[in-house]
């Protein structure tokens, strides 16, 4: 079941993770912008405990015993949703850069969940935030 509602964000609404064991949150790879480690700095974390950088420069999240910095793997929650990176805010609408598009990523349980229309209205959202992240790779001017 996906929970749904307006989301000023454009963000799918809570997916019930607690259906799904949030594989999406389990040696995770995501990426973040500048913009996303400041929402998260905001809530008192430090860069050093939940990044870390890449060989292609880019900063991930870190992962503690298998799983996402942020996951509580007690409530199957994520401890900072509001203030999530971006690219959780989409998922499961990941860009396939062999494709040239968005796709639904093929890891997560829920994606049958999410309709084309819903894909195509975050899609450049998706697409905007790859643009960010390798612009910051590029400068070596991500968030770590």
């Amino acid at each position: 079941m996906v929970e749904r509602n307006s989301a000023r964000d454009g963000s799918f609404e809570k997916l019930r993770c607690d259906i799904c064991e949030s594989s999406c949150c389990v040696e995770t790879e995501m990426t973040l912008t500048k913009k996303d480690a400041e929402r998260i700095d905001a809530l008192g974390y430090k860069r050093l405990e939940y990044l870390i950088k890449g060989s292609d420069n880019f900063c991930e999240l870190r992962n503690i015993d298998g799983h996402c910095f942020f996951y509580d793997p007690e409530t199957k929650l994520c401890k900072i949703y509001e203030a999530r990176p971006d690219g959780c805010r989409y998922y499961p609408v990941v860009y396939n850069a062999r494709k040239r598009k968005c796709v639904l990523d093929d890891d997560c349980p829920l994606r049958e969940k999410v309709s084309r229309q819903e894909m195509r209205k975050v899609c450049h959202k998706v697409k905007k935030n790859v643009e960010t992240l390798m612009m910051e790779a590029q400068r070596s001017d991500g968030a770590c």
